[in-house]
């Protein structure tokens, strides 16, 4: 459509259909409607005009009533469409203005970015070659920034350090808030090595260095047998001091990030595992000494699930489960208190049941192994454990 069209006239000569008379001018047929029909323009132009659209161009209802001659305008006199039309440098302001399609009003966007960018460099270039201040007296997180309005540095630095830290603690804020979502910003999390290619072994690896940068073996080296001393006791101290600020909620889930941390499987499930495989070595399965174990997080719950051995072909989950770790209800009554997870056995039960249920809920068949069971019958298992995948 071309923009002219928007606010076109009526055709004239225009042939009035109540009287039959013939008009020259959208301005003739206005006074004779006014004084001689008395008849209100918009009414008259709904009954025996309507040349063009009446819809408003971004919402789709009713224009605001313009004339006789140029009917309603193709913006109603809503807030939002009318900040829209005004809005230059959007899609739908380039739509509206050009009375075009989205395709070409984007295709528009891009060359006018294109030239606001260029014309912006370019004086920014200018300014700098001005000014070797310049990019430094626009950031607040420079000292430049106050200094040009005669600020002292002193203040200047007072007033960067207080910014740091509010952005710091938003900053912290935010990942708090999605954990699943950031954790691929944090070195000491697997998800930041994957994320760089590395396979979740070496991230592993990587992750495992990262904690072992700081005993005090490492310090007594670095620092000699006093100061590495009084280092390594200090930054205990302070660790201590910082986990008692905490609620005893977050102590226990700290304990239990740290107990889920170490090893998280037995050598003896492995052992399970590597007989399973030579039997389906074509599909793409994972456990702890093929691949690494595969970690999930529920962020509903807002717990990690760590999977023992996963077959992404067949959709398959087999968790083997330690007797004592998951209180195996043949050896233990649901109020069993077990002594390392400061949890009944109820309650741990209902935690490996929301873990099920999490992977469940995705499409995969779970198999639940007992220790005991495999002990006494290796066999038996195994061969449960393949029909359970063959199915």
């Amino acid at each position: 459509m071309n923009a002219a069209k928007r606010y076109k006239d009526i055709d004239t000569p225009f042939t009035c259909p109540i009287s039959n008379r013939i008009f020259n001018s959208a301005k003739g047929l206005s006074v004779y409607v006014t004084k001689t029909l008395k008849m209100d323009h918009s009414e008259y132009y709904d009954k025996y005009v309507n040349h063009r659209d009446a819809s408003c161009f971004f919402c789709g209802g009713k224009g605001k009533f313009i004339s006789i001659g140029k009917g309603y305008r193709n913006l109603c006199e809503d807030e939002v469409c009318v900040i829209k039309s005004f809005n230059s440098h959007s899609i739908e302001g380039i739509m509206y203005r050009k009375m075009c399609g989205r395709k070409e009003a984007e295709r528009f966007f891009d060359i006018e970015n294109e030239r606001q960018l260029k014309e912006r460099m370019k004086t920014f270039e200018k300014l700098r070659g001005e000014n070797p201040d310049f990019d430094k007296q626009r950031n607040p997180l420079c000292v430049e920034f106050y200094t040009k309005d005669g600020m002292t540095e002193k203040k200047a630095n007072e007033i960067i350090r207080e910014l740091r830290k509010k952005n710091a603690k938003k900053y912290s804020k935010t990942i708090k808030s999605d954990p699943e979502k950031y954790a691929s910003k944090f070195p000491t999390k697997i998800e930041y090595w994957l994320k760089r290619g590395y396979s979740e072994k070496e991230a592993k690896d990587k992750i495992s260095e990262i904690q072992n940068r700081f005993s005090l073996d490492i310090c007594i080296e670095k620092y000699g047998d006093v100061k590495g001393l009084k280092i390594w006791e200090d930054r205990q101290n302070r660790w201590i001091e910082t986990l008692d600020n905490k609620t005893e909620e977050e102590k226990i889930e700290i304990n239990r990030k740290k107990l889920f941390n170490q090893s998280g499987y037995s050598k003896i499930s492995q052992k399970l595992f590597w007989d399973i495989f030579e039997n389906f070595n074509q599909n793409n399965i994972k456990f702890e000494e093929l691949n690494g174990e595969i970690i999930r997080y529920d962020k509903k719950n807002k717990s990690h699930y760590r999977y023992d051995f996963v077959d992404f072909t067949t959709k398959s989950v087999i968790e083997f489960n330690g007797d004592f770790w998951h209180c195996n209800p043949n050896e233990y009554n649901e109020n069993h208190q077990h002594s390392i997870m400061n949890l009944t056995a109820k309650e741990i039960w209902q935690k490996d049941r929301m873990k099920l249920d999490w992977i469940r809920n995705r499409g995969y068949d779970t198999l639940v192994v007992w220790e005991s069971d495999y002990r006494k019958n290796p066999k038996q298992t195994l061969e449960k454990c393949i029909e359970f995948l063959n199915k």
